[in-house]
């Protein structure tokens, strides 16, 4: 049984973007499979935190403290870089409120999960990349009503104790007690268990996303690309910028790799579940296609940013030895003959 779960699992792992299409396409063409999961999306998120708490150690909570600068680089960056984007991108666009909220909503979440696999594709710091993760999230429930009350507010009236306290049992809550059964389990059997987590999360990112088309499909193909390009120019010029300003910033290459992913990645899940919580429907269309768009570029990413640096390295120069002279050499051969 385990052999069949670990083998469906490595399936899952590799082609999640695929099956994060297929499942787009189910939820328009057949809504009623995926309606019963709108009124559960808290609860499936809880379930994916509880997951991810499950797979944390003490040493990614130790390299906040080691190593502060960059996390804190990291952390800044997310926060300030996505949602200035998401706003500069709604008002460039002129985009309607509903959509204007979920662009901002979707800018001001924490770090999405899938970076660190990326981060590890992409040959970049992985422990920097899980610390940043899960900085980005404990510090949700402060920045992301924050940010939503500051830049959304002119479109939607925000409760910021309310959404703090909703991100609060969503993510804090699940975390710990995921922490906590790790402590308790132990290493041996949290290891046998990773095969299942990765299922159940992958299950309950894919039928949240499903929920949403199943509601807003119609929407989103009145929308067509303007919708898919605006989160696309997100996303991507997230990265960008995020890869210039760590740059500057005079962070390592395999740090500045993780950072970049850290940046442009997002947890789209988290804002579909706020949605149902606190605005209309058609609110989380830019998280849902999001978690679409977020997969394929997460995807090539990670094999380009290494190419990239090796482009952008520059070359050692090659020292010229100096030709050597023969004209000791020939004395030596004329006492010889």
């Amino acid at each position: 049984m385990m052999d069949f779960i670990g083998k469906l699992s490595g399936f899952v792992g590799k082609n999640l973007t695929y099956i994060v299409f297929l499942v787009v396409i189910w939820a328009y063409f057949m809504p009623n499979a995926f309606l019963w999961a709108v009124p559960h999306t808290v609860l499936l998120l809880g379930v994916i935190m509880f997951g991810m708490g499950m797979t944390l150690h003490a040493r990614d909570f130790k390299l906040i403290v080691q190593r502060p600068k960059e996390v804190l680089i990291g952390c800044t960056a997310h926060y300030t870089i996505m949602p200035l984007l998401a706003y500069a991108l709604v008002l460039a666009f002129e985009m309607p409120p509903e959509i204007a909220v979920g662009m901002i909503l979707l800018g001001s979440c924490p770090s999405g999960t899938a970076s660190n696999v990326m981060g590890f594709l992409a040959k970049a710091d992985v422990p920097l990349s899980v610390s940043i993760t899960t900085c980005s999230t404990l510090l949700a429930p402060i920045m992301m009503p924050f940010i939503v009350w500051g830049l959304a507010g002119q479109w939607v009236e925000v409760s910021f104790m309310a959404m703090a306290m909703t991100v609060m049992k969503v993510i804090l809550v699940p975390l710990i007690l995921g922490l906590l059964t790790h402590r308790l389990m132990g290493e041996k059997h949290i290891a046998s268990l990773s095969k299942v987590l990765v299922l159940v999360s992958a299950f309950g990112v894919l039928v949240i996303v499903g929920g949403v088309i199943a509601i807003n499909g119609a929407k989103i193909l009145d929308m067509g690309i303007f919708i898919i390009l605006m989160v696309l120019l997100h996303n991507l010029g997230g990265f960008l910028i995020g890869y210039f300003v760590t740059g500057k910033l005079g962070l390592g290459k395999k740090q500045q790799h993780s950072v970049t992913l850290e940046v442009g990645m997002q947890n789209d899940a988290l804002a579909i579940s706020l949605v149902s919580v606190f605005f209309a429907p058609a609110v989380a269309i830019p998280a849902a296609v999001g978690a679409a768009i977020h997969q394929v570029t997460g995807s090539i990413l990670p094999a380009s940013l290494p190419a990239t640096w090796m482009l952008m390295k520059p070359k050692k120069k090659r020292r010229l030895r100096p030709k050597r002279s023969w004209k000791p050499y020939r004395a030596v051969i004329e006492v010889i003959e």
